[in-house]
């Protein structure tokens, strides 16, 4: 016995008005997504102009100069411009930034060293205490120098803020292998600013979140130093609790990338 077919009923046309909604919403996605986008890239433009500026402030602040020292200066100074041209080259073709490379390596004692200079003239006018401490064995990491630069400099710029109001700032930065996992190193940042209210901890990642205020933060110093490590295969997290330090410290973030295993 043969069962009569099931007349198939068209399915009902979607109402106008909901379908317009429904684009409406999905190109303020797109736009939303590429206003976070731009204002990314934007963030980014100036991690390399506040390195050429603070190594040529350097140079003019120095009575005499060694050539080797210029020299490694000019050198570091067209990296920077060939990060700004890779920049603005994304911005032009709207593109998100492809995954960083693992086959850079950064000696992360010697990148500590040239961040260090970048910010000598803020530390110097803050009188901010900086103490850095890597250890002996720690080898390459597998990221871009300058992707590790930017990062630091969010992480340190961010210390720097903190402790802008304790008469005894300290600044404390360490890194080293990781004890739990020797595939990957961390370098940790830690201030004796007033800490992070718990309250705000978990937004702290956010785009477009800040706590100093709109003159001050922009809120993507965080979220693109995150959005770096995590392309590279690390993470930048905040530690629950600071540990212990050879200064008393308040916040600590911490930057984890693998280690490179190329010998």
């Amino acid at each position: 016995m043969t069962l009569p077919e099931t007349p198939r009923v068209p399915p009902a046309e979607p109402d106008p008005e909901i379908r317009r909604l429904r684009e409406l919403l999905a190109a303020a996605g797109r736009l939303a997504e590429f206003g976070r986008f731009a204002a990314q890239q934007i963030h980014e433009l100036r991690q390399p102009l506040f390195a050429i500026k603070g190594l040529g402030q350097l140079l003019l602040e120095k009575e005499q100069v060694e050539l080797d020292e210029v020299l490694d200066f000019a050198r570091h100074i067209v990296e920077q411009s060939e990060r700004l041209t890779t920049l603005v080259s994304n911005l032009r073709q709207l593109s998100v930034p492809a995954p960083t490379s693992t086959k850079a390596r950064t000696e992360a004692g010697t990148l500590l060293l040239r961040v260090t200079a970048l910010l000598d003239l803020r530390l110097r006018k803050s009188g901010v205490t900086l103490r850095t401490q890597v250890a002996p064995d720690l080898p390459p990491l597998a990221a871009p120098p300058h992707a590790v630069e930017q990062i630091l400099i969010n992480l340190l710029g961010n210390a720097l803020d903190a402790v802008a109001a304790n008469g005894q700032p300290v600044v404390q930065v360490r890194a080293r292998v990781m004890a739990e996992n020797p595939r990957f190193a961390s370098i940790e940042v830690a201030d004796n600013g007033s800490g992070i209210a718990k309250a705000v901890r978990h937004r702290l990642f956010e785009s477009f979140f800040t706590t100093k205020g709109d003159e001050q933060g922009t809120g993507l110093g965080l979220a693109v130093s995150r959005e770096i490590a995590r392309g590279a295969g690390g993470d930048v997290v905040l530690l629950d609790e600071p540990g212990t330090w050879n200064e008393p410290a308040s916040t600590v973030f911490r930057l984890t990338l693998p280690v490179s295993q190329e010998l």
